[in-house]
């Protein structure tokens, strides 16, 4: 989030730093924002904890990406000399105090009347704290401090296609799910649930290819 712009090479606290950003929201901050959106109606014969499946993994994928994402800013203020008024430096704020507060958000239980707005608040800024911390990304690679090798921008380019075509492929399942409507049986997963699935799948394991490139290149 914020750099030390006089440091001639970057540090070892700098690359944690990106490699935990990288790691909370290039693979958990995408599949956890996945399974929240899109797999409410599968796994709906599996609870855990006296909660629906979904809801389970979606609260780990975001923990680790809550956990993660405050790690890397303790990490980078311990590194730094002063606060560094520049593009990189503000952008990650923000993202920082939205990722800060949406474990609120979600935890809140409010009245009824006043539930679907605190739910609202919390899905506006996860998708916006999202989008803000990819954002920041590319940012940081053009700080001359980070040193980043080129070919990042392509991979992070390839990881946001990714994200974006596999909630297209979501989108397509659930509109083909809709049509044929909802089971007689509520304890049988919507149609297309087992595409659903393999979509999910497919998603995780090229996050996970892109995660560890783009790891390798910031250690290279």
């Amino acid at each position: 989030m914020v750099v030390d712009l006089d440091l001639p090479d970057p540090t070892v606290l700098i690359k944690l730093h990106g490699t935990f950003m990288i790691i909370a929201w290039i693979l958990f901050a995408s599949v956890g924002s996945t399974v929240a959106r899109y797999f409410k109606k599968t796994w709906v014969a599996e609870q855990y904890f006296g909660g629906e499946a979904w809801f389970l993994y979606h609260r780990v994928y975001m923990f680790f990406t809550w956990l993660l994402t405050c790690c890397g800013f303790i990490i980078i203020f311990i590194d730094m000399d002063a606060w560094q008024d520049h593009a990189h430096a503000i952008v990650g704020l923000i993202a920082f105090i939205l990722c800060l507060l949406q474990p609120i958000f979600g935890a809140i239980s409010p009245p009824e009347n006043v539930r679907k707005i605190f739910r609202l608040v919390h899905v506006v800024s996860g998708h916006l704290s999202y989008i803000l911390s990819m954002t920041n990304m590319f940012l940081a690679m053009g700080l001359s401090s980070a040193q980043l090798p080129n070919e990042m921008y392509g991979l992070f380019g390839a990881a946001v296609v990714l994200h974006f075509l596999a909630n297209l492929a979501f989108n397509v399942l659930e509109y083909m799910s809709a049509q044929r409507g909802t089971p007689t049986d509520p304890t049988k997963d919507a149609s297309f649930s087992r595409w659903r699935k393999t979509t999910l799948m497919a998603q995780m394991i090229g996050q996970l290819a892109f995660t560890i490139a783009l790891v390798a290149l910031l250690w290279s």
